[in-house]
């Protein structure tokens, strides 16, 4: 691979500018995750604009009303954040969760929310992809999960977008045009080609924020080896005083998947059913299809036990 140039911009605004001028750039935060794709040969960019050197990006700022955390900290700096581990326990729960120690003090929170989608099939080297004929997500035209040309279903292993997701958390993005707050959920497309939303127009996520609100929470993450292995399913959930509780799932379909309702007006079975008609989950990943499916039961199973006490 042969990248043309490695940019550095000290603001967003020259960021967006290198953006604009050059054409096939990847912007580039912790890397921990892109530099595999780089070296599989599955991204090729031109120019590479490293995100690292804006400040602005990487500050965590709070008030009564929400914690707002630079699309640039470290998971690092979010597990050692006072404000954060006092209001939200379950980010730096998720945060914790996520590959090494070495690992989070690079990786970031922007990185992450981005993460690539993954899948067995296409997450290889380039010559495991040429033996086995590749796939429509890649250079072929058939997904070698389903063996159909209609629909790529690599899945999102974000864990902080299950987290996200039940916190209500809402996103800033900086494109040419302007600047675009949304709910995470409207981050996502339920797709595993063209999974991220609302980032046309070179656009940068540059800001999380997060409302202040009591409930309680819980988490929970499976994956083969701790500090190795994506999540090959995530569930994250809380429970607010009003009995209205948010439940973020990843790992096991295309974009993370929300589930929302009342104590009071669903029962577990009712839950779980939405859980399964809602996950996409096909046979992608290191653990087998059937026992990834039967423990998103267990999971929630384990949850529901947890709010009657």
């Amino acid at each position: 691979m042969s990248v043309k140039s490695y940019l550095k911009p000290q603001s967003v605004t020259d960021a967006l500018i290198m953006a604009k001028t050059h054409a096939n750039y990847l912007y580039f935060a912790g890397g921990t995750d892109i530099q595999v794709y780089l070296k599989q040969q599955l991204i090729k960019p031109d120019h590479i604009i490293d995100l690292s050197d804006i400040g602005e990006l990487q500050n965590i700022a709070s008030n009564d009303e929400n914690i707002s955390i630079g699309s640039m900290t470290t998971l690092d700096a979010i597990s050692k954040n006072n404000s954060i581990y006092k209001d939200f326990p379950l980010i730096v729960e998720a945060a914790q969760s996520i590959g090494t120690p070495v690992i989070r003090k690079t990786a970031t929170v922007g990185g992450n929310i981005l993460v690539n989608n993954r899948c067995n099939f296409y997450n290889q080297s380039f010559g495991w992809r040429q033996a086995i004929g590749s796939c429509l997500r890649d250079v072929g035209d058939l997904c070698q999960v389903t063996k159909t040309s209609g629909k790529c279903f690599s899945r999102n292993v974000s864990d902080l977008a299950a987290a996200l997701f039940c916190l209500d958390a809402k996103v800033i993005i900086s494109n040419q045009n302007e600047g675009l707050e949304l709910s995470i959920v409207d981050l996502y497309n339920q797709d595993g080609i063209d999974f991220h939303k609302h980032l046309d127009h070179d656009g940068i996520l540059t800001k999380i924020i997060l409302p202040i609100d009591a409930g309680s929470t819980w988490f929970k993450k499976l994956r083969i080896r701790n500090t190795l292995d994506f999540s090959s399913l995530t569930i994250a959930a809380k429970v607010y005083d009003n009995r209205n509780f948010r439940i973020g799932l990843n790992g096991v379909s295309m974009s993370p998947v929300l589930i929302t309702g009342n104590l009071d007006m669903i029962d577990l079975e009712g839950i779980k059913s939405l859980a399964r008609k809602s996950c996409k989950t096909v046979d992608n990943d290191m653990m087998p299809l059937k026992y990834r499916r039967e423990m998103i039961d267990v999971y929630l199973d384990q949850w529901w036990v947890s709010i009657q006490k």
